[in-house]
């Protein structure tokens, strides 16, 4: 079975002969015929034949990339011939956790992309490829991995986590922003990145009926004295203190407005000690550190003591 071109462009280039690969524990099936399958088709599979299976989409994806704690989120709005084109909601998301190997798209990215979901015809998910421009990345998490990796793919990766809210190759209709949903998805997956840290990663994919599934794996105990990130048995601290963003001159006069997400560190004292920009407006970035370091929070304790907590925010310029 064929899988798709990769031609590496500029941004992918520099990762050319530093592909790592990964094993797998049976050899892949031969070759075989590929079969672009069409609405009501039925497949007979006999007996034992390994069928390998690529379920693709056409999508505006958003990708959210922490090195720090190696997690990757694609946000997806569908772009579906027979219910239109994408429509500025995101439709589904994709969390990797544990990310192995060089993402190659950088910290924030965002464009048309291909997206395609490998699996078994026996079950199991193997991984995703992601095409930009004609290049391709691809990442694994199933032990069968050999069965779809291309020798063309400008960047292989791996990952040991991951969440899904939707199944593959999605469905129309969401109603959330590419912002709205990059909220959500990151203090989701910073949960996950604080649970690896404390020995226990999460795995979470929505089931048939829309209800979420959850495991739970061992992983390798992190340091105590980081700060905690909110989720689970850390809440979300309360603002005592609120300063709204000053829209800068600059940017009234060009007409910017939005929204900038931040993530920001809480010290002991309920102060804002640390914020970083997570969403980019440029002329209104500084502006919305500036506002953040002037709140104060009620200081959270864990075990008794005061702890430092680190949560995303958001600054809105209207």
């Amino acid at each position: 079975m064929m899988l798709l071109a990769a031609a590496p462009f500029a941004m992918m280039a520099a990762l050319a002969g530093q592909v790592p690969r990964y094993g797998s524990n049976q050899p892949p099936p031969p070759q075989g015929q590929r079969i672009e399958a069409k609405d009501g088709d039925t497949i007979v599979i006999r007996g034992n034949a390994r069928i390998r299976t690529v379920h693709r989409s056409e999508a505006i994806i958003r990708a959210i990339y922490d090195s720090s704690e190696r997690w990757l989120v694609l946000l997806l709005d569908y772009n579906d011939p027979e219910k239109g084109a994408p429509d500025g909601n995101v439709d589904g998301s994709y969390r990797f956790d544990d990310v192995q190997g060089t993402w190659p798209l950088g910290e924030r990215w965002e464009g048309s992309a291909v997206i395609d979901d490998y699996s078994l015809a026996q079950g199991g998910t193997v991984g995703t490829g992601i095409t930009v421009n004609g290049a391709l990345v691809q990442i694994f998490g199933g032990v069968n991995n050999d069965w779809f990796a291309d020798p063309r793919a400008t960047a292989v990766l791996s990952y040991r986590g991951s969440g899904r809210s939707n199944s593959p190759g999605g469905q129309r209709g969401g109603t959330r922003t590419f912002d709205q949903a990059q909220v959500q998805a990151i203090e989701e997956a910073h949960r996950n990145a604080a649970q690896r840290g404390t020995g226990r990663s999460t795995t979470t994919f929505e089931g048939p009926s829309g209800a979420s599934i959850s495991s739970r794996v061992e992983m390798t105990v992190g340091g105590a004295n980081a700060p905690v990130r909110v989720g689970g048995n850390i809440p979300q601290p309360k603002k005592i203190v609120d300063v709204r963003g000053v829209l800068p001159p600059v940017a009234a006069q060009a007409g910017v407005r939005g929204v900038v997400i931040l993530e920001i560190t809480i010290d002991t004292d309920g102060s804002v000690k640390d914020a970083k920009v997570l969403r980019s407006i440029p002329l209104l970035d500084q502006a919305a550190i500036d506002a953040a370091k002037q709140w104060r929070y009620e200081v959270t304790q864990l075990n008794g003591q005061p702890v430092p907590v680190i949560l995303t925010a958001t600054v809105a310029f209207q």
